[in-house]
């Protein structure tokens, strides 16, 4: 299911734009039609997509669409008429939000989605790999941490204390990440 946001000021073109966007039973489609709604939307619900129809308000520069890059891992969509996007696109863009010019084509707009799609995916798996990757470097401190303990105070070696912690790991069928903590905690290193 992919959770829209679509924030517009215009009514003709937000039931254009929500006619389009509900003609896919994968998408739920939530309106806002201002600056100030749409964060209250943002804050109460998660996005995958976030379309933003220009203008909203009268000041508007498309600061809301920079905001919602910024707090929000959704993709971003930016409607703007053809004076406004010389002036705001590569200034959108260098926050990875894709822009779009008025009037809109079916065609451009149903390509600009599956890439903002693709590009949450792949900003999704990056993540989920960082989230392992320090993972397993604050194991390796552990380890490491623990490793030195035993040298300390069971006068093991480097090699010694390493292969303790492997074969206690393989023995108990525990991460080496918890044999650490045991150990620096038993020794008070921690």
């Amino acid at each position: 299911m992919q959770n829209i946001l679509l924030v517009t000021r215009n009514t003709k073109s937000k039931d254009a734009l929500l006619n389009y966007l509900e003609q896919d039973e994968n998408r739920q489609v939530q309106t806002a039609n201002s600056v100030e709604t749409g964060k209250q939307k943002l804050a109460a619900s998660t996005f995958d997509l976030i379309i933003v129809n220009y203008p909203l308000d009268s000041n508007t520069d498309a600061s809301f669409s920079i905001y919602c890059a910024q707090n929000t891992s959704a993709g971003v969509i930016a409607l703007l008429k053809s004076r406004e996007i010389d002036a705001l696109s590569e200034r959108l863009e260098k926050y990875g939000i894709i822009v779009i010019n008025k009037p809109i084509l079916k065609v451009v707009l149903n390509q600009a989605i599956k890439f903002a799609e693709l590009s949450k995916n792949r900003v999704q798996t990056l993540n989920q790999e960082n989230l392992k990757l320090q993972d397993q470097i604050v194991q390796m401190k552990l380890v490491n941490r623990a490793k030195w303990v035993l040298i300390q105070y069971l006068n093991m070696t480097e090699n010694q204390a390493h292969k303790y912690i492997e074969q206690q790991a393989m023995e108990r069928r525990l991460p080496k990440k918890k044999i650490a903590a045991r150990i620096l905690k038993m020794y008070g290193g921690d």
